[in-house]
């Protein structure tokens, strides 16, 4: 399954952390920024984030973290915040192979039950999951800065934020 850890650290080949996280399924999920000074004086700049990770990678990902001088800490989850963070994941896996604006019903259909993250396998559930939260979930990814969302011909669209 997965894990969702926290990681604090400076900006150094954080990019490559990210890309790492993103080419073996997992998601990185609200990035804060941070600078640190000392009165008028600027120390460095500090990154924190959001790690949802498949549990096989862990110790690669957590060996990559000890390189680039951060640190990381597993998140306890309640069950239906695991199932919320798989819930995104579905939806992220699905904008990234789209790769471009999708509406609704493309993403419906991008999504292959069981999806990426098996949210419907993990619930024992006969019927996809996301279905039922799509909307919701759409608007928490738009809010903690992860899609972007447009109206095109009177249609809602959502896409990968671009750096």
């Amino acid at each position: 399954m997965f894990e969702i850890m926290h990681f604090r650290g400076g900006i150094y080949k954080f990019d490559e952390l990210v890309e790492f996280v993103e080419d073996t399924g997992g998601m990185v999920l609200k990035k804060d920024f941070f600078e640190i000074s000392r009165g008028d004086s600027y120390l460095s700049k500090e990154v924190h984030v959001l790690l949802v990770v498949p549990e096989e990678e862990l110790n690669s990902i957590k060996l990559l973290i000890s390189e680039i001088k951060g640190m990381v800490d597993e998140i306890e989850t309640t069950d239906d915040q695991y199932n919320l963070f798989l819930s995104y994941l579905s939806i992220y896996d699905a904008l990234n192979r789209i790769g471009g604006w999708a509406d609704r019903d493309v993403l419906k259909d991008t999504i292959n039950c069981p999806c990426h993250s098996e949210l419907c396998i993990h619930l024992q559930e006969e019927k996809c999951q996301l279905d039922e939260i799509l909307e919701e979930i759409l608007a928490e990814l738009r809010l903690i800065d992860v899609i972007e969302h447009r109206e095109h011909d009177g249609i809602s669209q959502f896409r990968l934020k671009k750096e």
